[in-house]
């Protein structure tokens, strides 16, 4: 009698990256590209300044807060961001280090912009808009508990003002890069990353036509 024993090769270790809930820091320039008639006595919402944030990231659900109120007596305006993003990414490359993947989504973020006079009026900026998007994922296992993650995912869908007297598409740009310290105590880690962001709202009313751009630093705790 013979025996034939099989030899069992040994199997990839998937990569995944951890959840994360922290805080971040937002430095935005928001400013109109459209144009505001004389007759109108909308105000012009464009401001540069600095927002401060709360988000919670797992590997497919987004959720991020930010809010602005301007402490100076020379400008009143604040600005509130709300965002809430479903990811399905889907690998197309991966090794005992490494992955490669195409983060499909789905988002939604309303944006409010606003002065005391303008508050709760059809004349403050307002506007929900919801996206699809797809882009590139690369995941890097650097040591065994050290990620790099980049992500740069484009947008595109339609925004709607609150009051329904505007609206029309928008355009998103996001990347992200995320520098991960998984389980420096128990499942706890940490997370220091950067986003760079740019989003166009082209209204069909173009007092309502702007673009929002930002930067931010992000410090979390993983898990």
């Amino acid at each position: 009698m013979f025996s034939v024993s099989g030899t069992t090769q040994p199997q990839q270790q998937r990569l995944i990256t951890p959840s994360s809930a922290g805080a971040f820091v937002e430095f935005a320039d928001f400013s109109l590209f459209g144009r505001i008639s004389d007759e109108s006595g909308m105000p012009d919402y464009s401001f540069d300044g600095m927002l401060y944030g709360v988000f919670i990231r797992t590997p497919g659900l987004v959720f991020h807060l930010a809010d602005r109120t301007s402490l100076s007596d020379g400008e009143d305006i604040r600005a509130t961001f709300v965002g809430l993003g479903v990811l399905a990414p889907a690998t197309i490359r991966s090794g005992n280090s490494y992955r490669i993947a195409i983060p499909f989504g789905l988002s939604t973020d309303y944006t409010l912009v606003r002065t005391r006079q303008t508050a709760n009026t059809s004349q403050e900026f307002a506007q929900n808009s919801i996206y699809i998007a797809a882009g590139l994922d690369f995941l890097f296992q650097l040591t065994q508990r050290t990620q790099l993650h980049a992500v740069s995912q484009p947008n595109i869908g339609f925004t709607v003002g609150s009051y329904g007297a505007n609206g029309g598409t928008s355009y998103k740009l996001t990347q992200d890069l995320f520098l991960n310290f998984n389980q420096l105590a128990g499942r706890f880690g940490a997370q220091l990353g950067y986003t760079a962001s740019f989003i166009r709202y082209s209204n069909t009313d173009p007092e309502f036509r702007y673009d929002w751009s930002s930067h931010r630093l992000r410090f979390a705790v993983t898990f």
